[in-house]
């Protein structure tokens, strides 16, 4: 079954003529797995014998479980991948000397992988790997599968690159991984092709990192996929032996190797809040945000159902959703506060839990990675905010009349704050108990008015009532700055006090108290900003829909020198071995 393609010999011709690398996934692609309906207990027996543990296999199986699930749990959502070491260290078997796991942690992986089931890679798949290298295409392979497999087979000289997940420190679907082995083959990316059988990684992360040609194997591991895609593969094929018909021959080896990339990538997304008003197709806005960099992008919360019908999602992948979308809640009753999870009307309250639950829905489709949450106000009489406001553009900050204002301000927030808070809390709970296998982060971003919420004091109450990693802050760099410069919420005191919960940021800058601008035409310090922002934490560009779009590249620049944002061209350029 061919998709995407008006036939099959345009596909030939493509490869014929651009592509020069096949990389390949391992696991379910190339290495196969014969289960056991439990796990081996002769390994797991030798296991508990190394480690002088006194307890029944299945005791130590479910331990070994749960905790292997919580591991997963952080990897699915943050990309990152610990190495074994530090995987068997810090979340399999705390409780042992960590010097002792680390020294033992690759047999530790062995026997636990191996407890599993008997792991083969069929001749028949070896026959296909030996015919396309010797139809002239470099090989490789970028997984999460070791590449131990290849050596147990004596294939491993096939292969002009492995790269490891464990090793390398990022997993599918983030696009480094793809990027960092065309560079160590020394070609672009557009002149791999990628075969693999999970779309939700496979295929969206190759689309990120703009592979050439994505090819989708069906097999029952694609099937059994944990979160879905909707994304289509420009092939797919029943078995492996297809990839013969697409790949007849190559004259790559007489091509002088190119030199690396000088594109740009950004680990990074777009928001369509630029685009909310431009008169530029929902395409066109992609494709040019594209061509700046960006990985990514992300729907705001004005998109409506037709709008995101307009956006090519084949191609263009939507790291994070932005609460409430799609929009189906007019924004003017959004904007007077109706609807959201933190009202004291239940009837309003669970129509923003719904509306909650369908962005989430909405995230999980597209393969996300991260939902936008705005809590929602305070009800009542928001003019002190307002009117302090008027005093700091007048110049009176600091005034006698300024600081009594801000007071009575904070005071009557704080106190008018707390059933809306109440309110909050048990949407969230119902919201996180909807969202817990979801494998998405839940941020709950500071707003810019202080009639919104949460303010400092509610985000502490609330990261302490949720503990699930799943659910933090969503920084949103230009409100916090425009609080802190109105003195009253400290910026530094909010990045020390919640940063290792950030779980997200939007990055803008600010120039008086106009928020959403270029970086660098405003004057907030992302230097000093950069070291509080987690590795894990999701990066969106939110800019107002007035800016020119070739007004970004100086912004973007200015990201990447303070380290706010990393070129995936770039980053991790020494990780491979």
């Amino acid at each position: 079954m061919e998709l995407n393609c008006s036939s099959q010999e345009a596909i030939t011709t493509q490869a014929q003529n651009k592509l020069k690398v096949i990389l390949f996934d391992l696991g379910g692609t190339i290495v196969q797995k014969l289960n056991h309906d439990s796990r081996d207990p002769e390994i797991i027996s030798e296991m508990l014998h190394f480690l002088r543990l006194d307890e029944s296999p299945e005791t130590f199986i479910e331990r070994l479980k749960q905790r292997e699930q919580e591991y997963k749990a952080w990897t699915y959502r943050s990309l990152d991948e610990l190495s074994y070491p530090d995987r068997w260290s810090q979340y399999y078997l705390p409780e042992f000397p960590p010097e002792f796991i680390t020294a033992h942690a690759d047999q530790l992986q062995n026997w636990w992988g191996d407890s599993r089931g008997k792991r083969f890679i069929p001749p028949k798949t070896i026959q296909v790997l030996r015919t396309l290298k010797d139809r002239g295409y470099r090989l490789g392979s970028v997984s999460h599968t070791s590449p131990k497999h290849l050596d147990k087979a004596g294939i491993r000289d096939l292969f002009d690159v492995t790269l490891q997940a464990a090793d390398y420190g990022k997993r599918k679907p983030h696009p480094s991984p793809f990027i960092a082995a065309a560079q160590a083959l020394g070609v672009q990316p557009e002149e791999c092709a990628y075969v693999g059988d999970r779309p939700s990684r496979d295929l969206i992360g190759a689309r990120e990192a703009g592979i050439g040609l994505v090819i989708i194997i069906e097999t029952q591991t694609e099937l059994r996929e944990e979160n879905p895609c909707p994304m289509q593969a420009d092939v797919t094929l029943r078995s492996l032996e297809g990839l013969l018909a697409h790949f007849p021959g190559s004259d790559c080896h007489l091509i002088p190797t190119p030199t690396l990339p000088q594109d740009t990538l950004y680990d990074a997304a777009l928001s369509t809040m630029w685009w909310s008003r431009s008169t530029d197709s929902a395409n066109e806005f992609c494709r040019k945000g594209r061509e700046l960099g960006f990985a990514r992008f992300e729907l705001n919360h004005q998109i409506t159902p037709e709008e995101l019908e307009t956006f090519d999602l084949d191609r263009y992948h939507i790291g994070s959703v932005h609460d409430p979308c799609p929009a189906v809640i007019p924004n003017k009753q959004l904007e007077m506060g109706d609807f959201q999870v933190t009202s004291l009307v239940e009837e309003k309250r669970r129509v923003g839990i719904d509306t909650l639950k369908r962005t989430i829905d909405l995230a999980y489709r597209l393969g996300s990675r991260l939902v936008v949450i705005h809590p929602g106000r305070v009800d009542g009489d928001h003019s002190l905010d307002s009117r302090l406001r008027d005093l700091y553009r007048d110049g009176l900050k600091g005034t006698t009349q300024y600081e009594a204002l801000r007071k009575e301000l904070i005071a009557d927030r704080l106190e008018r704050g707390k059933p809306h808070l109440e309110a909050l809390i048990r949407s969230l709970t119902e919201i996180v108990e909807y969202s817990k296998d979801a494998g998405l982060f839940l941020g709950l971003e500071n707003r810019l008015h202080h009639y919104e919420l949460p303010i400092f004091q509610e985000l502490d109450i609330l990261l302490k009532e949720f503990q699930q990693p799943w659910i933090g802050w969503q920084l949103d760099v230009g409100h916090i700055q425009v609080h802190d410069r109105l003195g009253l919420m400290s910026f530094q005191q909010w990045l020390e006090a919640f940063s290792p919960r950030m779980v997200g940021v939007h990055l803008h800058d600010v120039q008086d108290l106009i928020d959403h601008q270029i970086p660098g035409t405003g004057d907030v310090d992302f230097a000093w900003l950069a070291p509080y922002l987690p590795a894990h934490a999701v990066r969106t560009l939110e800019i107002n829909n007035a800016t020119p779009f070739e007004d970004f590249l100086p912004g973007l620049k200015l990201l990447e020198k303070t380290g706010c944002l990393a070129s995936i061209y770039t980053e991790r350029r020494n990780a491979l071995c």
